[in-house]
Order: structure tokens, then sequence, then C-alpha cells
């Protein structure tokens, strides 16, 4: 029989702290920093901090696993954002309106 103090949910951030996610990755602080304000690691600043989302992570880690070797990251993400600006692309070029048209 279980009871509920027998199940245990772990709760994950959306985001991480940009100290956070160096200890994840197991980078320097300062050389995630350096990435994240060259932009070769995505991220979000808001005033002066920088946040990670939870999603890049997961992404990067199913990349290298999927391609079972060493990725690089500054290939890694342009190739991700090329894919963001795609997906864009085919969201907003299926929701334009034709003038007179009925869509």
């Amino acid at each position: 029989m279980t009871t509920d103090h027998d199940l245990t949910v772990v709760s994950r951030p959306v985001f991480f702290t940009a100290a956070e996610t160096a200890e994840i990755v197991r980078l320097d602080e300062s050389t995630l920093y350096r990435h994240l304000r060259g932009g070769t690691f995505p991220g979000l600043k808001i005033g002066g901090r920088y946040i990670v989302p939870g999603a890049v992570l997961d992404r990067l880690v199913d990349d290298v696993l999927a391609t079972g070797r060493c990725v690089d990251l500054v290939g890694w993400t342009r190739q991700w954002r090329h894919e963001q600006a795609a997906a864009i692309a085919r969201i907003a070029a299926s929701t334009v309106q034709i003038a007179g048209g009925a869509r």
C-alpha cells in the first residue's frame, strides 16, 4: 500500500540561474557568463541577470546523446538558432492573411 508520504515529487525549475547552470554543466561560472554574453550559450538576460531555460539544457543533453560524440557548443547554438528561426518562419507563413482572402 502506498501512502502520500511514500511518493516524492521532484520539482524542477523552468529556468536556472547562471550559477546553477554552471554547476549542472560543470563549468566555471565565469566561463558560462562569457558564453552567455557572447551568444554561444542560449539564455535570457533580465536586467543584469542571466538565466537559462531548462529546455536548453535538456536539448543539449539530448543532442549529445543522439550524436554519440562531442558536440561543439558554438556550432550547436548556431544550429539551434537556425532551427528556431525556421520554426518561427513556418508559423508566420501559416498565419499570414491574404488581402481579400478567406483564410
